[in-house]
This record gives structure tokens, sequence and C-alpha cells, in this order.
């Protein structure tokens, strides 16, 4: 293996590090705005909840007034918009889930190729002092003989 190959192959064992902290860096990035989306749906559900229980007061204390019927057509508006928001909250939450799940996927994958790169580097550094090795051990034997061959 010559130097070349082992310099392409320490760049690309670089590269493949800046790239598994990228992807680290969004990973952490996706879960973060995963746990906020989570956060923002409990206080919708909440609010929801909230929502129906004044829902089911006005209908158990029914009142004539025009006033009570506005608010409860404002409670029904709310608790519909609550639930539509909520539905829409866990759908981006699976979105965001299942996005840090192929992260998480392609960051292992790339973890692997590395350890990989890491393999062949370790290989062509054994391979390269074995080489060194034999090129001293032959430049030693020519100029053995050279001294021979020089000698009366």
């Amino acid at each position: 293996m010559q130097v070349q190959d082992m310099a392409t192959l320490q760049a690309e064992l670089a590269q493949a590090q800046q790239e598994k902290a990228k992807q680290e860096e969004k990973i952490t990035a996706y879960e973060e705005q995963r746990q906020q989306l989570h956060w923002e749906l409990r206080k919708l559900e909440g609010s929801q909840d909230q929502s129906k229980q004044e829902a089911s007061m006005s209908q158990a204390f029914p009142q004539g007034t025009g006033r009570l019927r506005s608010a409860r057509i404002s409670l029904s508006l709310t608790a519909s918009l609550c639930h539509r928001q909520a539905r829409s909250l866990q759908e981006r939450l699976q979105e965001l889930s299942s996005r840090a799940q192929r992260w998480q996927r392609l960051h292992q994958d790339s973890e692997r190729a590395l350890a990989v790169r890491e393999e062949e580097l370790v290989v062509c550094k054994v391979e390269l002092a074995f080489l060194k090795e034999e090129l001293s051990k032959a430049t030693e034997q020519v100029q053995d003989r050279n001294r021979q061959h020089r000698s009366p």
C-alpha cells in the first residue's frame, strides 16, 4: 500500500468523523424539537380537557341567557380548535420521531463504516511498516553486495 493510499484513507476517516459529528448534532436538535412539541401537545391536551369540563358544566347547568349560549359556542369552538392543534402536534411529533430514528440509523451506519475505515488504516500502517522493514533489508543487502564487489 502506498503512502498516497494512506493519506486518502486518513482523509476519508477525518471526513467520516466530521459527518458523524454533524449527524449527532442533528439527532440532538431533532430530539430537542420533539421534546418541545411533546410539551406543547401536553399543554394543548390540558386546554382541551379544561374546555371539555367547562362545556360539560355548561350543559349541566343550562341557562336560557344569550351570554351562556355564546359562551357554550365559544367553548365548543375552542375545544375543536384544541383538538385539531393536538392532532397536528401529534402528527408533527411522529414525523420528528421518524426523522430522529432515520438519523440514528444513518449515524450507526456511519459509525460502522468509520470502524471499517479505521481497521483498514491499521492494516495499512502494519503493511507499510512491514514494507519499510523489507526495503531496509533489501537496501542493506544491496549495500553489502556493493561493498563486496568494491573490495579487492
